[in-house]
């Protein structure tokens, strides 16, 4: 007979039982896949490729090409004035700014598009900014850096002008100091 018993008395044919059978086998390897993938995030947020050759305004009007700041290491950090987590990061962006400026790190606070360009300089003057705060108006920058939606996110650029690490949503400042330690060479 080609039939069982279910725990409910319903008969259930062995062709049915396979079936259950193999969508169990392929759940299982989507599980699998979806973990994998998951694992595999940090590896693909550090696998070096060129940055784009764009050219970001900051507040005051002064064009900066990323393409002249070959040699250095740059930080593009994309944030907005309405994003809690952003603002609670400020402080530590400012104090990375301030101990590797002088060895030579660029950084630029990019913000985003919908934000009001008078909020953002408001924001940048009465908190006393010390890098380059960058207006998005048209969102350009934000596309050129894999159309960036989320905030915070950054983008560590390395000297030869290859993006080595991208982090979005909090930051692991702890590894972004050994990184930019390691690009300026100490």
């Amino acid at each position: 007979m080609d039939q069982q018993q279910t725990s409910h008395g319903h008969p259930v044919s062995d062709r049915g039982a396979r079936t259950v059978r193999k969508l169990t086998v392929v759940l299982a390897l989507a599980v699998v896949v979806l973990i994998g993938g998951l694992a595999a995030l940090p590896f693909l947020a550090s696998r070096p490729r060129p940055a784009p050759d764009l050219v970001m305004a900051n507040i005051g009007g002064e064009a900066t090409a990323l393409s002249s700041l070959r040699g250095k290491p740059v930080l593009v950090s994309f944030w907005s004035t309405s994003c809690g987590t952003c603002l609670t990061e400020m402080p530590a962006l400012v104090a990375l700014h301030q101990r590797y400026a002088p060895l030579g790190l660029r950084t630029f606070a990019v913000a985003m598009s919908h934000d009001r360009p008078e909020t953002v300089a408001s924001f940048a003057r009465t908190r006393g900014l010390p890098f380059e705060v960058v207006l998005d108006e048209s969102g350009a920058v934000a596309r050129g850096f894999n159309d960036t939606q989320v905030t915070p996110t950054k983008f560590l650029i390395d000297g030869s002008g290859n993006i080595v690490r991208v982090y979005a949503g909090f930051t692991d400042f702890a590894d972004l100091q050994r990184r930019i330690e390691g690009a300026l060479g100490g």
